[in-house]
């Protein structure tokens, strides 16, 4: 079995994304360490609405959060992940900037529009053109040097790109956050990712077995409250690290209409498989609406795997189920012997784009 084989993980793995995976804990810590030392002017903190500007791995963060902290965030929060801003944006909004690599053309195109309609600007970046920009700006920014992200990939970065975000929400009073809480993410995710990791065997590992019960689907991701953030980013690193087809669909919304659109074609029932991410902090109506979705699918003739986030809290459930399916992604790309850090046809479009 190639999930356990650790000399063919080594040989698809080039981009060492295996690593990458196992640095979140370090990640988190030194992004908490340095973000909170960005200095943000008090005038950021009457914000009318905060918009991150984005695109793919990049915005997954404010995906997480919003899911997270959306009922305790002081501004409307919304993300942006196009050329150009809402037309709503002026004075009183802060618009923060959120590429991975600084090179991001919608996200840069963004900046330049918010710089023209005076609105207050901050950034997330390793450094690029959104880097100099911001510096030239003297922009509010956490500029990380991404040391324990060796594959390079956005979104085996989220470490820094999600805390780096929280600190700044932090520093503009946009939300309290327990840092408690983020000191001890290190120490649980270190702990739960060892379980998990490719030295844990086929047979006791959790990340493994789903990724075995998914070879050769299409995963449909369902989640709900404060877990719908990681379902949008399990799609995307299904999509960029195993080359899969995946799709995400939040609860209740799910409920008022995909449970109908599952009749045709018949031959879906053989290629769709759904993964339902579980909290025992879900409301009660969310977890009835769960069981009873799980019936429907059953009374339709499809199948469904489940993932039980066991944290105590909402943000470490939610970093949890981030680690969890990190490790799924990856190991699904090992069944499909494809090398995870390797993105060709985005690499090509780029090319092609100019």
């Amino acid at each position: 079995m190639i999930l356990d084989d650790a000399k063919m993980i080594a040989r698809l793995d080039s981009g060492n994304v295996r690593a990458s995976i196992s640095a979140l804990p370090d990640q988190i810590a030194s992004a908490w360490r340095d973000a909170r030392k960005v200095r943000v002017p008090a005038t950021y903190r009457n914000a009318d609405q905060i918009i991150v500007a984005g695109m793919g791995g990049s915005t997954l963060g404010a995906h997480l959060i919003k899911s997270v902290f959306g009922d305790a965030l002081k501004a409307p929060f919304c993300f942006v992940n196009d050329y150009k801003l809402p037309g709503s944006v002026g004075r009183k909004s802060v618009v923060i900037l959120s590429s991975y690599s600084g090179t991001t053309e919608e996200t840069l195109a963004c900046g330049r529009e918010a710089l023209r309609r005076r609105a207050k600007v901050m950034g997330i970046t390793s450094g690029g053109p959104l880097a100099k920009l911001l510096k030239k700006e003297k922009a509010p920014a956490y500029i990380f040097k991404p040391a324990y992200n060796p594959c390079g990939q956005p979104r085996l970065g989220l470490g820094y790109m999600i805390v780096g975000l929280l600190a700044l929400l932090k520093s503009m009073r946009a939300v309290s956050i327990n840092a408690a809480e983020i000191n001890e993410l290190p120490s649980l995710l270190r702990t739960l990712s060892a379980k998990w990791s490719p030295l844990f065997p086929l047979r006791a590992n959790p990340a493994k077995l789903m990724a075995l019960a998914l070879a050769r689907t299409a995963p449909v991701v369902v989640s709900a409250e404060h877990l719908v953030g990681n379902g949008h980013i399990l799609q995307n690193q299904i999509h960029e690290s195993a080359k899969q087809f995946s799709a995400a669909f939040p609860l209740p919304e799910l409920n008022h209409h995909l449970m109908e659109g599952l009749a045709y074609p018949k031959e879906m029932k053989k290629l769709l498989a759904f993964v339902f991410i579980d909290s025992s902090l879900y409301g009660e109506r969310i977890a009835r609406r769960m069981k009873i979705t799980k019936k429907v699918l059953g009374k339709q003739g499809y199948g469904y795997n489940g993932w039980q986030a066991s944290a105590s809290t909402r943000l470490l459930q939610a970093f949890e189920t981030l680690a969890f399916g990190s490790w799924v992604s990856f190991y699904m790309a090992m069944q499909n012997r494809t090398d995870p850090s390797n993105i060709p046809w985005v690499r090509f479009f780029k090319k092609e784009l100019g």
